[in-house]
């Protein structure tokens, strides 16, 4: 995603929303600084290990109600040792209850802190999106965890015009974002379990005790979500599918059973 592509839509996002385009601005310069004070090396390292990633197939972990049925239903199966998992937030709870680590955790940490940091110990190459609303907890996160943030796979994200050293691949909430990462690289294949984007919020979808839910503002983000993904899905030009069990139609994702999809996994890798 180039930022003359993204600019109109998130500029439409900001005034649908009655965002703070200042305080984004403002998150994203700060944040800047932060990673360019650790190393002038280190965002092409991401880049580059996120290209192998998404280079292959991927499984994105959404927060949704279905989550737990879909992660339960690919477990089942024997076909796939490895699974590529890639994590939404709030998601990553789940995967540390289950002791499963993610190859990229993407988050703006309105999740389980302890979640994230858990998976970021363990390897997985994890994205922290800083925005307007989110400035004081990203930044509290980082002071805490600096040698951690410092020493191992982390790299921030932004929605507003990169400057020197962070990621903007486009996409507005934690699961789009996940989304744009694999159209960005061109991902083979993509399935997304997870995905409701319905009327119901998934338990593991805000479980950081600091941020007050508001349902009707997720939902209208959801709703935002979905139209980003119906005006850029065109751009990729792998295979898509949606493996929810539940939820909303997602735009460019035709649904797919899990086995059938594990079994087209499977022959991937052979």
């Amino acid at each position: 995603m180039i930022w003359s592509d993204w600019k109109n839509s998130y500029n439409k996002i900001v005034e649908e929303l009655e965002l703070n385009a200042e305080a984004d601005e403002k998150t994203s310069v700060l944040l800047d600084d932060f990673f360019c004070s650790i190393s002038s090396k280190k965002k092409n390292t991401i880049h580059q290990k996120l290209s192998h990633i998404f280079q292959h197939p991927v499984i994105i972990a959404g927060a949704g109600p279905s989550l737990m049925q879909d992660l339960a239903a690919i477990l089942k199966s024997k076909k796939i040792h490895n699974l590529p998992l890639i994590s939404v937030n709030g998601a990553t709870t789940l995967f540390k209850q289950k002791e499963i680590v993610p190859l990229v955790v993407v988050s703006d940490l309105d999740g389980d802190l302890t979640a994230i940091k858990w998976a970021i110990e363990n390897g997985a190459l994890t994205l922290l999106h800083g925005h307007g609303d989110n400035g004081n907890i990203i930044f509290n996160f980082l002071d805490q965890h600096h040698d951690i943030v410092s020493n191992y796979d982390v790299w921030g994200t932004t929605q507003c015009k990169p400057k020197h050293s962070l990621f903007n691949f486009g996409g507005f909430t934690d699961g789009d974002r996940a989304i744009f990462i694999a159209f960005h690289f061109q991902t083979p294949l993509i399935g997304l379990i997870g995905f409701d984007f319905g009327v119901k919020i998934g338990q593991y979808s805000v479980l950081n005790s600091s941020i007050k839910k508001n349902g009707k503002f997720k939902l209208k983000k959801f709703k935002i979500a979905l139209a980003l993904l119906e005006k850029f899905h065109s751009r990729h030009r792998g295979t898509r599918y949606n493996l929810t069990t539940q939820g909303e139609v997602v735009p460019g994702f035709p649904k797919r059973d899990i086995p059938t999809f594990l079994s087209e996994l499977a022959e991937y890798y052979k």
